[in-house]
């Protein structure tokens, strides 16, 4: 049985530990819920300038390291 610190850290994640449903999260970095579904489906990358991935971090209230481990292994050729 894994251990829960070998859990991997999702999307889904980060955002569940700043208290949002998908739809507050989504008002809250202006994008559309529909887009932070397909995020934690793992469907698809947040897309972004680096102060727009700076502001994800601060919307998510982690570090980049936390940002690219969440969303680190989705596959892109899915889609």
């Amino acid at each position: 049985m894994p251990k829960e610190s070998d859990k991997r850290l999702t999307p889904a994640d980060l955002r569940q530990r700043t208290g949002l449903t998908q739809v507050q999260f989504a008002a809250l970095i202006g994008k559309s819920p529909s887009a932070v579904t397909k995020w934690e489906a793992r469907s698809a990358l947040p897309r972004g300038t680096p102060s727009e991935i700076k502001r994800l971090c601060e919307a998510y209230k982690c570090t980049l390291d936390e940002l690219i481990e969440a969303f680190e292994g989705i596959d892109l050729d899915s889609e």
